[in-house]
């Protein structure tokens, strides 16, 4: 171990603020990666319900043209 001009301790010529720096950039980014993956995760979920709860009003639709037909039908 060495000292810098800076009288930052140097080992294998880095400095421990520079491997500290090297730490929090890693921790940061894994962070970020967490949230990325939850975001996404819920996107696909909110995505999914939402294909459910349109495919259901499509249903609904399509029952109630049905019935205004058989109405027109029998009037």
């Amino acid at each position: 171990m060495s000292e810098n001009k800076n009288g930052a301790v140097e080992a294998n010529g880095q400095s421990e603020i520079g491997k500290k720096a090297n730490t929090l950039v890693d921790a940061i980014f894994d962070v970020g990666t967490a949230w990325a993956e939850y975001g996404l995760g819920y996107g696909r979920f909110a995505l999914e319900h939402g294909a459910k709860a349109l495919t259901r009003t499509a249903a609904a639709l399509e029952t109630l043209q049905a019935k205004l037909k058989k109405e027109e039908k029998a009037a």
